[in-house]
């Protein structure tokens, strides 16, 4: 059985006019959370050096969240900021293509080689010499220990 969300890593290069075409299991998972009627969609935007994609329930969710953010709050205010302003509803073309902005290309410093990287209920948008430099050798136990999440990998 076929695990069900945006799942698996894809290399994919971005065009001239900043266009990258995405996987046609993305796609698929886009098009059966489209709302009746309307064009499958995702929003798009940028933090910690990556970009990240979300359905439009899911992205309302962090909306409500991220507006609950009060200014006297700084960092979280600046983040809020970066988030909500560098956010944007994409549909794709019926290439299968979306068009990022400028300001989210440089925020995720995308150029042309990307990783795309399922995260079952969203997808990460890397830079692929980024990607590629994250380590999974990094010892995570105390990390993992204080989210109280078991893993069996």
């Amino acid at each position: 059985m076929k695990p069900h969300g945006f799942i698996a890593t894809h290399y994919r290069s971005l065009d001239t006019k900043g266009r990258l075409i995405l996987p046609p299991e993305y796609r698929e998972y886009l098009a059966e959370h489209a709302e009746e009627g309307e064009e499958p969609c995702m929003w798009i935007t940028g933090y910690y050096g990556k970009l990240v994609a979300y359905l439009p329930a899911a992205w309302n969710t962090i909306f409500e969240q991220l507006s609950k953010i009060s200014f006297r709050y700084v960092k979280l205010s600046n983040f809020k900021s970066k988030v909500i302003g560098l956010a944007q509803c994409l549909t794709p073309d019926a290439q299968g293509r979306v068009r990022l902005s400028q300001a989210l290309m440089r925020e995720a410093g995308l150029t042309k080689d990307c990783v795309l990287v399922g995260m079952i209920d969203k997808f990460e948008i890397w830079d692929q010499q980024t990607f590629e430099a994250l380590s999974t050798s990094e010892d995570i136990s105390d990390e993992l220990a204080a989210t109280n999440l078991e893993l069996d990998l």
